[in-house]
């Protein structure tokens, strides 16, 4: 089974009406975090290039499946730092300079950036901040916020956030190797789901 590059490499992605655009800059292997978190549902060997971020899973949390309406979600997990977000303003004039913003304005944008741009934020749980784009209703990001992700501290990860896999564009789903390495929230899944993934297409016939 093939893996990510382990020189550096970018990838591109953005909303369906192109009103939001990112590019991902992911460093060479040497200079990815380590991820200190053993998958309970691994797929997949592991091996030295998927020990470390980006980490890309298969999430099966009602939550995530009920937020974006897929039977499904997969989720590109990496840190803040590696995104670079480009924002078109409200405004119908194409001419118009994209706005550049953090990737922490971007996952928890205020009232201002709203205004200003199409990205729109809410709050589906206590910590749980998801963005979107007000114009075409991609769904975009998921971001923790409690008091107790360790992963977040400097010494692990450092700041990251989660990017819906769906949103990158078609030459970037392509790279060798950008594919699932684990399944999350199991327990929420639809058996059916489950099963497909587990036994592929011939479990279901």
């Amino acid at each position: 089974m093939a893996t990510l590059p382990t020189a550096a490499f970018k990838l591109h992605g953005g909303c369906f009406c192109n009103a939001i655009t990112y590019t991902i800059s992911v460093p060479d292997l040497t200079s990815r975090p380590l991820n200190p978190s053993k998958p309970s549902k691994p797929l997949g060997p592991r091996n030295e290039v998927n020990a470390r971020l980006p980490c890309i899973a298969l999430d099966h949390c009602t939550t995530c499946r009920r937020i974006p309406g897929s039977i499904l979600q997969v989720w590109f997990i990496c840190p803040q730092s590696w995104a670079e977000f480009s924002l078109q303003p409200r405004s119908h004039d194409t001419a118009t300079t994209p706005i550049k913003i953090s990737t922490s304005e971007f996952l928890l944008p205020d009232k201002d950036v709203q205004e200003r741009t199409w990205v729109t934020g809410f709050q589906s749980s206590e910590f749980a901040h998801r963005t979107f784009c007000g114009r075409c209703g991609t769904h975009l990001s998921f971001f923790y916020t409690g008091l107790d992700q360790k992963l977040a501290e400097e010494a692990n990860w450092g700041p990251y956030f989660d990017l819906v896999l769906g949103s990158l564009n078609k030459e970037s789903l392509e790279v060798e190797g950008l594919w699932p390495d684990r399944q999350v929230w199991v327990g929420s899944g639809i058996e059916w789901v489950k099963q497909l993934v587990a036994e592929g297409e011939g479990s279901l016939c």
